[in-house]
């Protein structure tokens, strides 16, 4: 298939007409032509959409498989389920494994596109699965992590063994926020892509004093009786709009999104109200048997407020982002673990 057919139905699987300047630059660096690239562009610029770009064509015309490494199992089951949603239909077999560092899942020889978690990815080269030597592009997701103390480590060492490994291999690397992109794409012998173009601009502020301040233009007054979040939170709503707050810990996503939503349920049509009574009873009877974090994130969503963390069930993550994305829940309160890669408006 030619490159501009590659192109052509990605973005027509994806629901775009043409390619944004970021996924232009990808291009116009080599992105087809086989050359690695560090792609270093903000949240939602569609830097996944230059890796499908790059998978198609090596599925079609270098028979080769893709390996998509991320940090976390949630970013790793939205890639999964994205992925499968839009190209099994072309034939592609989509497979995700984050589980059982001791296996050397052999059964992911029958598929063309694997998503992994950086540490099974590893314990897949220490067991020596047979079929990497099949692999024609490895993505690796969130590449900023290098820098990281925890995570850092395995990812360079990962990095370095499957260039080793693979010597023929395509490398991609993302990332929405990283210091030393021309060391690592030097490093990588890669080409550097680098873009500041989003979607929706983003302006930055301060709040205090009962006032949001921005320095790049006019700012708001909020009401002086109320906690600054919930007056962010309700002149949010009254330009109906959406809130997102990033906490540090579980515990205090848990009690703001518990707060929070007794602003946000005034501001709640009475169609709304019976969505999200429908939602928070589908969300709290994920299990059989509801736990007692259930029952909390159930209340929180019958206000129109969620909060968001690694505790929480892939299928509770799914149906907040989902109806975050859909405008039925107005304000998430998460963990930084959000913003690792899973696309919100």
């Amino acid at each position: 298939m030619e490159r501009e057919e590659i192109v052509k139905k990605v973005l027509e699987l994806s629901g775009f007409e043409d390619l944004n300047p970021v996924q232009k630059l990808a291009v116009s660096k080599g992105l087809l032509k086989g050359k690695n690239l560090v792609i270093t562009a903000p949240t939602a610029s569609g830097k996944t959409l230059v890796a499908e770009i790059a998978g198609l064509d090596a599925f079609i015309n270098r028979k080769k498989k893709m390996i998509y490494l991320c940090p976390l199992v949630a970013l790793a089951n939205e890639k999964y389920e994205s992925f499968k949603e839009k190209y099994s239909k072309l034939g592609i077999k989509v497979a995700l494994s984050v589980g059982d560092l001791d296996s050397a899942d052999p059964w992911l020889q029958r598929y063309d596109w694997i998503i992994l978690s950086n540490e099974k990815m590893d314990s897949l080269l220490r067991h020596g699965a047979p079929w990497i030597e099949d692999v024609g592009l490895v993505v690796a997701d969130e590449i900023h992590l290098l820098t990281d103390s925890s995570r850092g480590p395995t990812l360079e060492i990962l990095i370095t063994k499957l260039r080793d490994m693979l010597p023929k291999a395509q490398f991609l690397t993302l990332s929405a926020t990283i210091a030393n992109a021309r060391e690592i794409a030097e490093w990588l012998n890669a080409e550097l892509v680098e873009s500041d173009w989003r979607p929706v601009k983003l302006y930055k502020g301060v709040a205090y004093d009962s006032k949001i301040k921005f320095f790049e233009k006019e700012g708001y007054e909020l009401r002086e009786e109320l906690p600054i979040e919930d007056a962010i939170v309700e002149n949010v709503l009254k330009l109906r709009k959406q809130a997102l707050f990033f906490v540090a810990t579980r515990k205090s996503a848990e009690a703001l999104a518990e707060r929070l939503g007794k602003v946000v349920k005034n501001f709640l049509g009475r169609n709304e109200r019976k969505i999200v009574s429908k939602l928070a009873d589908k969300i709290e009877n994920v299990l059989e048997v509801p736990t007692k974090q259930c029952r909390r994130l159930a209340r929180c969503i019958k206000n129109g407020t969620a909060f968001h963390h690694s505790g929480l069930l892939f299928k509770q993550r799914s149906l907040i982002e989902e109806n975050f994305r859909k405008g039925l829940i107005k304000v998430i309160v998460a963990t930084p673990s959000l913003a690792y890669g899973v696309n919100l408006p």
